[in-house]
């Protein structure tokens, strides 16, 4: 990266920073940093709500050994207009509550029932004022890579992320039966009559999304023009997701779970054998279904059926119910049929976040793919948004999906 851009847009990132940093990680005051390199490792597009940095640092050690490390550093947006936006979600005020009251307790919750995988990347530093950053480790150091986003999560694939995020809610469905405080920086709803940057995003994306079905074979005519009257009452439907009441079982979602948020390990071989969470910016106190729609519903691959929606659902059912039963749940523990029935009430954020996010996974020009291409109104944005969803592959997936979503009511 260009020294002067570096020194405008990331001042804090200097030798000075970086030898703190390793200084505390390695537990040893003689650390030295010679140099280092910062560059951008994610395209414009795969990242909506932050600057993705992976910094590469020289350094010698006490005893003259030269070494190298590497972190990746996530960034609020400089730009006002997208940082405004995003500021009045708080998503860095949330994601810091992770990593800093949510995390340590979850990993501590599972570790005494003999679980130790990793949920989610270490975090070296956190700063909160001026410029908002995270130093997380580079998880590509231990063999994590992103998943190729346009192909989606195969069936394996999801079975794995659906593993570490039944952990994940049981544990904070756990943490807060003994500790309410925990999720007080969880009960921000992503969608609320309050804040109503986001609605045109939602309402653009129905009709963008009824202008392609009524094309289709399968769906033009009544489902076609149900996603067209959906545009008047979508954002009513959001809001029901995002309340929660505190009769129903509830758990710290993720709230970003799709395929642009996975870092996959592998086997020499292809097969799959761990995943690692990344981005919990946006999580949410509330229905397990919104996570579990949100990831089946944008990021599973073409060959995924709905059939296998339920299998995967079973599993995923298995896991947390191990895991509360182990961890001692003092409360009703949910039944497959109660995860099912969230998934009718609360199921329509998928389908919401489906109708944008499919056709984000499958673009390969991204130079547009922001919040302004997504939210605004210039000429760029629009045109952005028409290739966007007449993209020649959005229909081998959403129109199978949306024959779903209508028998489910989804649409209704």
């Amino acid at each position: 990266m260009d020294p002067a851009i570096l020194e405008e847009k990331y001042p804090f990132i200097t030798r000075e920073y970086l030898q703190g940093i390793l200084r505390r990680e390695q537990c040893e005051s003689a650390i030295t940093v010679e140099s280092f390199k910062v560059v951008a490792p994610l395209a414009k597009g795969e990242n909506y709500s932050s600057d993705i940095l992976r910094v590469t640092v020289n350094y010698t050690t006490g005893s003259h050994n030269h070494r190298t490390q590497t972190y990746v550093i996530k960034v609020s947006f400089a730009r006002d207009e997208d940082a405004d936006l995003l500021d009045a979600y708080d998503v860095f005020k949330r994601e810091i509550a992770v990593y800093d009251v949510v995390m340590p307790k979850v990993e501590q919750l599972l570790s005494s029932i003999g679980y130790n995988k990793r949920l989610a990347p270490v975090a070296h530093a956190i700063h909160a004022t001026t410029i908002k950053h995270f130093v997380f480790e580079d998880l590509s150091l231990q063999g994590y890579k992103p998943v190729g986003r346009t192909a989606g999560l195969n069936f394996r694939q999801l079975e794995l992320v659906l593993e570490k995020i039944a952990k994940f809610h049981a544990a904070t469905a756990v943490l807060y039966s003994i500790e309410e405080e925990s999720m007080a920086s969880h009960h921000y709803r992503n969608i609320s009559e309050d804040v109503p940057h986001f609605y045109p995003l939602f309402q653009n994306s129905m009709i963008a999304c009824s202008e392609q079905a009524s094309g289709w074979p399968t769906t033009k005519g009544k489902i076609a023009d149900k996603l067209r009257a959906l545009e008047k009452t979508i954002i009513a439907k959001g809001c029901r997701v995002y309340t929660r009441s505190e009769a129903d079982f509830n758990v710290l979602n993720h709230g970003d779970l799709w395929v642009n948020n996975v870092m996959l390990k592998t086997e020499p071989n292809g097969k799959p054998t761990d995943v690692i969470l990344v981005d919990y910016a946006t999580g949410f106190f509330g229905s397990p279904a919104i996570d579990l729609s949100y990831l089946l519903y944008t990021s599973a691959s073409n060959d995924v059926t709905v059939d296998d929606f339920d299998l995967l659902l079973q599993h995923y059912h298995g896991e947390l119910v191990d895991t509360l039963t182990k961890l001692k749940y003092s409360k009703k523990v949910p039944t497959l049929l109660d995860i099912q029935i969230e998934m009718l009430r609360k199921g329509h954020n998928g389908v919401m976040f489906s109708t944008f996010l499919i056709p984000l996974r499958l673009l390969e020009d991204t130079s547009n793919a922001d919040l302004g291409g997504l939210l605004g109104k210039t000429e760029e944005a629009i045109a952005f948004r028409k290739r966007l969803f007449s993209h020649p592959k959005y229909q081998d997936r959403m129109e199978y999906l949306l024959n779903f979503y209508d028998r489910k009511g989804y649409l209704d």
